[in-house]
């Protein structure tokens, strides 16, 4: 990755190198280990004697100065200020800035992110950090009951789904088809796409957004039915949807248990469809 003919990062090395008090700078993040757009941010860490002088603002002036109207900003709440203190500064210009105060003491206590470049190192104290890469984001093999809990939370949650949109509570049955059932089809799929590339680097992206490029064709039709499964507030259209969703994920968790020599109990499978089917029917 060439860093030196980027003009953002180079203002911002210019800062710390004229600062005393900042004694290294990191980049993490995609842009640290080579997946960069032109939408990437720049997550860029201030490394610091101590971070009270940044405090409430001081560096915006700065920023503003070389990068242009801010269009929104966040200074979320890390705790103790002098351990983190950060601004997310999107600016109108397009550039989005992350950028983070880190405290010596505080660095030296916690592990770095595997996406993370030493821009520079006044001091020599992060010698020997491993070069950048996304080892992180990869999967991992479940246990076996690791697969079990989490087929049973998707078997658990299905009725929930089914019960309230016979409540009439058409946003409760969204947010649970999204915030559970979707969730563990998702982890499923990840698992699936772990074992058929062997587990070597295999990194899903954000919410399994890379998931596709990781399934052979054949294989294809389980992510199409995940997509197929963001419908509108209907209470039919939900309910086909959850429909649709157990009955892939049936098939789903068993080949992934296949793959791994694992159990995977049917039977609950079975009967919570069957429940669905009697207790609440067709609309």
């Amino acid at each position: 990755m060439n860093y030196i003919n980027d003009k953002t990062l180079n203002i911002l090395l210019d800062y710390a190198k004229n600062d005393d008090n900042i004694r290294a700078v990191l980049m993490e993040g995609s842009r640290a280990f080579g997946a960069v757009d032109q939408y990437s941010d720049y997550d860029v860490v201030y490394v610091t004697v101590t971070s009270e002088p940044y405090f409430n603002g001081a560096i915006l002036p700065f920023l503003k100065e070389n990068f242009g109207e801010i269009a929104v900003m966040q200074t979320p709440d890390n705790g103790d200020p002098h351990n983190v203190y950060t601004h997310l500064v999107q600016f109108s210009s397009g550039v989005r800035i992350d950028l983070t105060f880190n405290s010596l003491d505080f660095l030296s206590k916690i592990p770095l992110e595997s996406g993370t470049v030493v821009l520079f190192d006044k001091d020599g104290r992060l010698s020997g950090t491993k070069p950048p890469s996304d080892a992180d984001f990869w999967l991992s093999r479940p246990s076996q009951t690791q697969f079990s809990e989490h087929c049973n939370q998707f078997w658990w949650c299905s009725p929930y789904v089914s019960k309230a949109v016979f409540r009439g509570q058409l946003l409760h049955a969204l947010e649970i088809l999204s915030e559970c059932i979707r969730i563990e089809y998702r982890t499923m799929l990840t698992y699936l796409a772990g074992a058929r590339n062997n587990w070597e680097h295999v990194n899903p992206g954000k919410h399994a957004t890379n998931i596709k490029q990781l399934l052979p064709p054949d294989e294809i039709h389980y992510y199409d039915a995940l997509m197929d499964s963001y419908v509108q507030a209907d209470p039919r259209k939900i309910l086909s949807a959850l429909r649709a969703l157990m009955e892939k994920y049936n098939t789903l968790a068993a080949t992934v248990a296949d793959l791994l020599g694992y159990k995977y109990d049917f039977s609950e499978a079975e009967k919570t469809m069957k429940f669905i089917q009697m207790r609440f029917g067709e609309l």
